[in-house]
């Protein structure tokens, strides 16, 4: 059934979040079948244009006014026109995140009788503590969005425990659980791209290689893998490389100096460009992800797609896509469980080749099978 369907998240290119990889691949996907927008908000003329040209994607920016806190943008729907011509012949609104357009997507959907759903990403109270250091502000700005989510007739989240922080913050309605995906997959020549990485970063004989890949800031829990490797220094060899940027680089540097890691790990800074980001995974033996704060992320489904199993949180949300020992690993939140896990994990290689088979078959899962999820859903809420 060929649906109208608007989309929309609160943040758009040059800030890049996960939430941004998802809703590209729900455009790109529910497109092949539908009428799609979305809707993102405005950086100005030149900025969206740049953004635009590089990307490739063909969003709707909706007039916003800069916002003195992280760089974000507040849309302004109301007063933008264009959005409102096209709310008028959507059959359903899905929203990505619960600010100023998922309220307008709330709102339109009451107006005009069609089904509205928003999407939980980010554990948001955690957030907006981080960026204004006040409890009574966080506290506003929760209420704020919690009612645009009591708004909305069905929310879903990407994790079990990305549902558990909305029962917290005290949500009491349905939820539904879609996992994310990725539009990762191995390249035609995927020796040349490990060779081009070996020989710019001094890879070619390092006998295990650790692979984080995301923002390097606090949340991120990487003083958790400095920790464990700091134990296992002088125990195994290794290189730690960090693909990524954020305001925590000098402070992590400064920790591998203090822990005696400097010349074991390797910060690339960003790496923008997705086909040279799969020689990373490609060439990796391990990926290290020690985050707690993320909800589900997608980087542990993309080393997937290349057989790169993930050592996780034990019990945390993005440790659900993985059994230990099979698919991946998982430790608890401690050094020296980490140490010890990473050492049995590289110090096993046949049981770790089992594992890496197993991560591709059962971690992996691709944007394409997600949208059709999506969409199968769209239908059940539009004939019921």
């Amino acid at each position: 059934m060929k649906k109208n369907i608007m989309l929309s998240l609160d943040s758009w290119y040059p800030q890049i979040g996960g939430p941004n990889v998802v809703v590209s691949n729900y455009l790109k996907y529910l497109s092949e079948n539908n009428d799609v927008t979305l809707a993102v908000p405005s950086y100005g003329k030149k900025t969206d244009a740049l953004v635009d040209g590089q990307t490739g994607i063909d969003v709707m920016h909706v007039f916003s006014v800069y916002l003195p806190v992280g760089g974000f943008r507040n849309c302004m729907p109301q007063f933008d026109g264009p959005l409102h011509e096209r709310a008028k012949h959507a059959d359903i609104y899905h929203a990505h995140s619960p600010f100023a357009l998922g309220n307008y997507f709330a709102g339109a959907g009451k107006r005009y009788d069609r089904p509205t759903v928003l999407t939980f990403h980010t554990k948001f109270r955690d957030e907006f503590m981080r960026y204004t250091r006040s409890r009574a502000l966080t506290a506003i700005m929760m209420s704020r969005i919690m009612g645009v989510m009591n708004r909305t007739q069905h929310v879903w989240t990407v994790s079990n425990g990305a549902a558990g922080t909305l029962r917290e913050y005290g949500y009491k309605g349905d939820i539904k659980v879609i996992r994310n995906g990725t539009d990762m997959a191995v390249p035609a020549d995927p020796d040349a791209l490990v060779a081009r990485v070996n020989a710019e970063y001094g890879l070619a004989d390092e006998e295990n290689v650790l692979l984080f890949v995301g923002r390097v800031v606090e949340v991120k829990n990487l003083a958790l893998a400095f920790g464990a490797l700091r134990l296992l220094k002088g125990r195994m060899k290794f290189r730690f490389v960090i693909v990524g940027d954020g305001e925590g680089m000098k402070d992590y540097r400064a920790m591998a100096e203090e822990y005696g890691l400097a010349d074991s790990v390797l910060f690339t800074g960003a790496i923008t460009d997705r086909e040279y980001l799969k020689a990373f995974y490609l060439r990796a033996d391990l990926f290290v992800f020690p985050s707690v704060f993320d909800t589900a992320s997608l980087c542990p489904i993309e080393a997937a797609a290349f057989g790169l199993p993930a050592l996780l949180v034990e019990g945390s949300p993005t440790a659900e896509i993985v059994k230990d020992g099979f698919s991946g690993y998982t430790a608890p939140a401690e050094p020296h469980a980490w140490a010890e896990r990473i050492h049995a994990a590289l110090s096993d290689r046949a049981a770790h080749e089992r594992v890496r088979g197993n991560c591709r078959r059962h971690v992996y899962r691709s944007w394409k099978d997600v949208v059709a999820e999506v969409e199968a859903e769209y239908d059940r809420l539009l004939t019921t």
